[in-house]
């Protein structure tokens, strides 16, 4: 019996052992070296500041953990920053590209032309063409695609921020050259982007904006689409109207003698053309103050009666006298404390 059961014991080392090896497999794999050019930070840097003009098309999935508060007329926003969000994107050029938001009971398509872009809200049955470039909106989809997010986040940071090479990552099939940048202003909560790109085109492939945020390729072609499919294309069974602004920022835009100040906490304020906002600072701490008109004004102190930071994300809410703001940036709750006192 002890010879029976010594040779079934070994039976089932080796059974064991065979089991570890393939589990093991797919392991090795996907931790094996993706075989990346080496690009040092500052070319691959250049390469993809430069990449704007590649043509591509594929699936990208974005993660967030930024919660923001309950405030009015973000939801969409809040939705892309908090959540995961799955899109298709079709890319020709900077002015001829389409991205759909996929959800389980339909998608919300944006389509840029030469001059408007279009949505597409497959739910409502509803298109709509907002003329020009706006002076002022706010953010979409469409630039939390890995591309433009890493090409934005590279021009605030400014070519003097720290920045090392990251070993290469395997994204979309495309064994991608990677670097970090790491702020050393003490004022923005954005310790490191880490950024994995083709080195051949600069195209960003990955975005990891700390623990927070991420947006990747799962899916990549780096062929042209065709014409028909970045084009928008109505039907007579739907809705359609048109638009020079978002309706939040018409809202904004009649708040008269507003007055924000050339300087909030020490940084000056960035020339705009909207009175009721203004951006101050500059690199990764600036922020936004907006004044919020009448009633939503109102609703946005209900929502936000502190500040609120969510990773990143610092979010407050004063009203020094009968106006109310909001302050918001990836910056210390510290920052826009000493940014309130000196609202007038």
């Amino acid at each position: 019996m002890s010879v029976v059961r010594r040779e079934a014991r070994r039976r089932w080392i080796i059974v064991g052992a065979a089991l570890a090896v393939l589990v093991a497999v797919p392991v090795g794999i996907a931790t094996a070296p993706a075989g990346a050019e080496q690009v040092p930070a500052p070319v691959l840097r250049q390469r993809i500041l430069g990449s704007a003009g590649t043509a591509f098309q594929g699936y990208v999935e974005t993660r967030g953990t930024v919660v923001l508060p309950d405030l009015p007329q973000l939801n969409d926003l809040a939705g892309l920053l908090g959540g995961t969000t799955s899109m298709r994107v079709w890319h020709a050029g900077p002015r001829a590209w389409r991205v759909a938001v996929l959800d389980p009971v339909g998608e919300r398509d944006t389509y840029r032309t030469g001059d408007a872009t279009y949505t597409w809200d497959f739910s409502r049955n509803l298109w709509t063409e907002l003329t020009g470039d706006p002076a002022v909106r706010l953010p979409r989809a469409a630039d939390l695609l890995p591309p433009d997010l890493a090409r934005r986040l590279l021009l605030d940071a400014g070519a003097g921020v720290p920045m090392r090479s990251l070993p290469g990552q395997r994204i979309a099939g495309i064994a991608a050259a990677g670097l970090r940048l790491s702020p050393a202003d003490p004022d923005t909560t954005i310790r490191r982007v880490d950024v994995w790109a083709d080195p051949g085109t600069g195209l960003p492939l990955r975005v990891d904006v700390g623990s927070a945020f991420s947006s990747r390729f799962l899916d990549l072609s780096r062929t042209p689409p065709s014409a028909d499919v970045v084009r928008p294309r109505g039907s007579s069974h739907s809705g359609f109207v048109t638009t020079a602004q978002p309706d939040v920022v018409a809202a904004l835009n009649s708040v008269a003698g507003v007055g924000l100040p050339g300087s909030l906490a020490g940084r000056a304020r960035v020339p705009g053309p909207v009175e009721a906002i203004a951006v101050y600072g500059t690199g990764l701490s600036r922020f936004v103050v907006v004044a919020v008109p009448g009633r939503l004004g109102e609703r946005t102190l209900a929502a936000v009666r502190e500040v609120v930071q969510s990773g990143t994300l610092t979010v407050l809410v004063a009203r020094p006298s009968r106006r109310t703001y909001l302050l918001a940036g990836f910056v210390t709750p510290a920052l826009l404390g000493r940014a309130q006192a000196d609202l007038p």
